[in-house]
């Protein structure tokens, strides 16, 4: 046939047969297996030679998943059993790939539904959004290992913080904390230590985290920096009798602040972040009165009052030395854990169990903490 003619021929094979790359497939598949399996035993079918290593014993059929659809391949068979393709641990290997890589892409937030989609496009296969839910599952070995490994050195500074995220329990959707403990090393290299899903921020739920914190051998611990919450604080002072707590000074400013007219907030939070900014408690008890004169001129008394009863709360970092202060005043630090939390749960929107909420929260938390792992954060005295 001339050039033409051929053409003709390939174009009208592959516009009228469908199954033309399936069978393409199936045909090269097959011979790979044959080839393999006279080489194995020495021969090909019907020959005798002296060099046969086995005598031939039928076949059976296995399904292989591949670009153009699911094939069934006939699998020679020897007498003895001892014949094993590697056609199908190469395809073992393929798949395992291909599971690793839908994990990761589920735990760098993209949903299940795209995972799904993503997969079907490249490889032809169709996969459900609770197949890839299950597969995900695989995190929870290696998440468990790391959430309740031992705690050796010790943590001088610790700093905790949550968020809530939507979750699905007993037919309604909940709110719960996604809370997340972060210690300092004494040679300054931050950690996340902690992750833990927990119904609200009340005194038994922290105190559950601080005993497994203890459990797992925290200790060391002289400085800690948390927002307001009593049942945090009232926890962390049972277990840690020593450590002098901080309160956030991000979170006392937008309390202070909301407390304020908005004529009043410019110059409340002028005379505020001048308290904040002082080097010494005794200079900075002095500005506080100032700025208690300001709240009486407004007649704000119960303000002047709530902030005489919680502004040493805030002070805490002043007995830290200078270069430390800027990082340890607030919880600021952990701004940035949770913007990428955020970014990942923002796809799952609302998680269905507590479960699932620990299992991609806290591969995010992991990755995270071993991101930090080279980085001194805090240069502390040894």
């Amino acid at each position: 046939m001339d050039r033409n003619k051929i053409a003709e021929k390939w174009q009208d094979t592959l516009i009228n047969q469908n199954d033309f790359m399936q069978k393409m497939m199936y045909e090269c598949l097959q011979g790979c297996i044959q080839t393999e399996f006279n080489k194995f035993i020495n021969a090909k079918e019907y020959e005798r030679t002296d060099e046969r290593k086995g005598l031939r014993n039928g076949s059976y059929e296995r399904q292989l998943q591949t670009r153009v659809g699911s094939l069934t391949l006939k699998v020679c068979r020897d007498r003895e059993g001892a014949f094993k393709t590697e056609l199908f641990d190469r395809y073992q290997r393929s798949e395992k790939a291909l599971v690793a890589s839908m994990i990761e892409m589920y735990a760098s937030g993209v949903s299940t539904r795209k995972v799904s989609s993503i997969v079907e496009e490249l490889c032809g296969v169709s996969i459900s959004k609770s197949h890839v839910s299950d597969l995900t599952k695989q995190l929870d070995a290696q998440l468990l290992q790391w959430r309740n490994r031992r705690l050796e050195e010790p943590y001088p500074y610790l700093m905790f913080d949550a968020r809530y995220e939507k979750i699905r329990e007993n037919g309604c959707v909940v709110s719960k904390a996604f809370v997340v403990a972060v210690g300092i090393t004494k040679t300054g290299i931050r950690e996340i230590i902690g992750t833990w899903v927990v119904n609200s921020e009340s005194y038994e739920a922290w105190d559950d985290c601080f005993k497994s914190l203890k459990d797992r051998g925290l200790h060391g611990v002289e400085y800690a920096v948390t927002d307001s919450n009593k049942g945090l604080r009232s926890a962390l002072q049972k277990y840690f009798q020593d450590a002098q707590l901080q309160r956030c000074q991000v979170h006392f400013m937008r309390n202070f602040v909301d407390k304020l007219a908005k004529s009043e907030q410019s110059e409340g939070i002028r005379l505020l972040q001048e308290v904040f900014a002082a080097e010494a408690k005794s200079e900075a008890m002095i500005r506080v009165q100032k700025v208690k004169d300001f709240l009486n001129l407004k007649k704000k008394d119960k303000v002047a009052d709530w902030l005489e009863e919680n502004i040493e709360e805030t002070l805490a970092v002043l007995e830290l030395p200078i270069e430390h202060r800027k990082k340890m005043k607030s919880t600021n630090m952990l701004e940035r854990v949770n913007q990428e939390l955020k970014r990942r749960s923002r796809v799952v929107r609302i998680f269905p169990n507590s479960d699932s909420c620990v299992r991609l929260l806290g591969t995010v938390c992991q990755e995270i903490s071993e991101g930090w792992a080279n980085r001194t954060y805090l240069t502390l005295d040894k």
